[in-house]
């Protein structure tokens, strides 16, 4: 059986490429990133194919961070430029799968030239759920451009991959078949992120990502207003909320991953209260550091207490909702209390099934049964 995966930055497509080839699968990884880039995803060079210099300045563009017009438009343009490069160069393939936004051509390709099943993988619910979620609430809306692309995708798609509950319902809601929607919650890298004994003193609570309202931030600045024990640290860029000029809030700005790992050590617990979230990589990574989270119903917050033996670490919250989020907290900071010090939250089997591997086995059983 021989696996395409096509994709842009790598995002976590990334990660079941690496697994599957550590399983034995014949996968040729398709990329606008640079060879360096691939090398440090360990990624093996001859299954891999770089397009980085054959679309450049579109690719150099692309790489840069989201934070105009200009840049998105670069994006948006990368997305079809790589689409179509990846259409003319496809390698044979009898199972074919690309990103949602990106794969549309290609995948086209895929299923003319080699009848291949082509799996879209799609990080967050459809995107004309995501839409109206979104309209007439202030949040950056998204652009035509990439809701086409969206759509155009779902058409040529037998499958569709989806990381969380919520997301695989947004579909059915939209008439489509649940045998088309696999779903498969993402994993982690357990060696990125240390399990140190909490910190004492005062609760610190941690929010990682944009600061925007998709993210139910302005549920979180009422919170801290209305509860000044509280403080909450912020990592990731501003998004198209203010951030709240409150005593006991404090933003650290972007991080590398790296960085990121210690940040997570120092604080007691993770927020994510947000109104759409296909997922939530920061839920899984604070699992990892041993930190109990609070996530929205429209996060990957509830696969991930099904995935654990400690649910009482995971608590789950309507969407951007204050009063829920504040008794939330203090439902968990007593839980927290009740614990050992070092008291760790993952038993050795919830992080076998919370890893890469475990992700990429899962994908590849699915692989099988369609094959």
């Amino acid at each position: 059986m021989k696996i395409v995966i096509a994709t842009g930055r790598g995002f976590h497509l990334r990660h079941l490429a690496r697994e599957l080839i550590r399983l034995g699968r014949d996968v040729t990884y398709m990329t606008y990133l640079p060879n360096f880039r691939i090398r440090h995803d360990r990624i093996p060079l001859e299954c891999a194919r770089s397009y980085f210099w054959r679309l450049q300045p579109w690719s150099g563009a692309a790489l840069l961070r989201p934070i105009s017009s200009l840049v998105r438009y670069g994006t948006e343009a990368m997305f079809t430029r790589a689409d179509e490069a990846y259409a003319r160069d496809l390698p044979p393939c009898d199972i074919f799968i690309g990103l949602s936004a990106i794969t549309v051509r290609s995948a086209e390709a895929a299923r003319r030239k080699y009848r291949a099943k082509v799996i879209l993988e799609r990080g967050s619910r459809h995107v004309l759920s995501q839409k109206e979620l979104l309209a007439g609430s202030g949040a950056e809306p998204l652009s035509p451009h990439y809701i086409e692309r969206e759509l155009a995708g779902y058409e040529v798609a037998d499958y569709i991959a989806l990381p969380s509950t919520h997301a695989v319902e947004s579909f059915i809601e939209r008439g489509f078949d649940p045998a088309r929607l696999f779903r498969n919650p993402y994993g982690v890298e357990f060696g990125d992120f240390k399990s140190l004994p909490r910190p004492e003193g005062r609760l610190r609570l941690l929010y990682v990502g944009g600061w925007a309202y998709r993210k139910g931030c302005d549920a979180i600045a009422a919170m801290l207003a209305a509860n000044p024990d509280f403080l909450l640290t912020h990592v990731g860029m501003r998004g198209d909320l203010e951030f709240p000029n409150l005593p006991n809030f404090v933003t650290l700005g972007h991080k590398s991953h790296a960085e990121l790992g210690s940040v997570y050590t120092r604080h007691h617990m993770l927020l994510l209260p947000s109104r759409e979230d296909g997922f939530g990589m920061v839920l899984v990574e604070a699992l990892a550091a041993e930190l109990p989270i609070i996530g929205s119903s429209m996060t990957g917050a509830p696969d991930l207490r099904d995935m654990i033996a400690e649910r009482d670490a995971v608590r789950i919250v309507p969407p951007a909702d204050a009063t829920a989020l504040k008794q939330a907290v203090r439902e968990t900071a007593a839980w927290i209390a009740a614990q050992p010090p070092d008291g760790r939250i993952l038993r050795q089997e919830d992080r076998a099934n919370l890893s890469w591997t475990a992700y990429a086995k899962r994908y590849d059983t699915f692989l099988q049964s369609i094959a």
